[in-house]
């Protein structure tokens, strides 16, 4: 079964971000070398994290070559992840295998249209490298699919200045046009978990729900991102 992995949100620099965010009282890890960094990482101790990651918008001429190298989902994928603006860009579905050759069969069996598996690596900043998997669905604003990471990355004592605790919900709006393929993708998914559906008329991440904040969020810092305490906790 799949669960729940993590937020991605797109951003126009990833320093500012960082720094807005520790003013909002969240404590993030870079994704590598500070100096050189792309991404940073929004961890809790369990559940979903969030991570805010920097995309040139010449990313997006890379369409064509993911598109003949792994498929047409990689291909419109990346193209998304590198358009213009802020905010929430896709959700990926973890599995606790470290190789997605065994989900991305067990996917298409149930009617899901996947790219071919692809590989990742980045080196954190204690230089360890770090190794994944990926694979993309169609229609593209489904959620994808990634492996465990090698070594695991979650630090085992996540401390938030603000008060979170972890992701309560994961809010997603899937329209009516992808209602079919994205039933054939959930089924392959935890049933309990934080992931809420609701009808909307494009696809994609709505908002994030953390438990446990202590102060309201200064939505001028969120960076496009829509997140907030749950309901009763606001």
């Amino acid at each position: 079964m799949l669960r729940c992995s993590h937020i991605l949100c797109k951003v126009d620099d990833i320093h500012s971000t960082v720094l807005d965010y520790r003013e909002l009282g969240f404590s993030l890890q870079w994704g590598s070398i500070p100096e050189r960094a792309h991404n940073a990482l929004l961890w809790f101790e369990q559940g979903p994290f969030v991570e805010f990651f920097e995309l040139p918008r010449a990313f997006r001429l890379l369409k064509w070559p993911a598109t003949l190298g792994y498929g047409a989902a990689a291909g419109e994928r990346l193209a998304r992840w590198a358009g213009p603006g802020e905010g929430w860009r896709d959700l990926a579905l973890e599995t606790d295998d470290t190789a997605l050759a065994g989900v991305r069969t067990t996917l298409k069996s149930g009617g899901v249209k996947t790219s071919r598996v692809m590989r990742g690596r980045r080196t954190p900043p204690d230089g360890v490298p770090v190794r994944y998997q990926f694979l993309t669905v169609r229609p593209s604003g489904l959620p994808f699919v990634v492996s465990a990471y090698d070594p695991p990355q979650r630090p085992a004592d996540v401390r938030h200045p603000n008060g979170a605790q972890h992701i309560a919900t994961v809010r997603m709006g899937v329209s009516e046009k992808d209602r079919t393929a994205f039933e054939a993708l959930i089924a392959h998914v935890e049933p309990r978990g934080p992931l809420a559906v609701q009808e909307a008329p494009a696809t994609g991440v709505l908002s994030v729900e953390v438990a446990g904040l202590s102060r309201p969020l200064d939505e001028a810092k969120l960076h496009g991102a829509v997140l907030r305490a749950p309901a009763g906790e606001e």
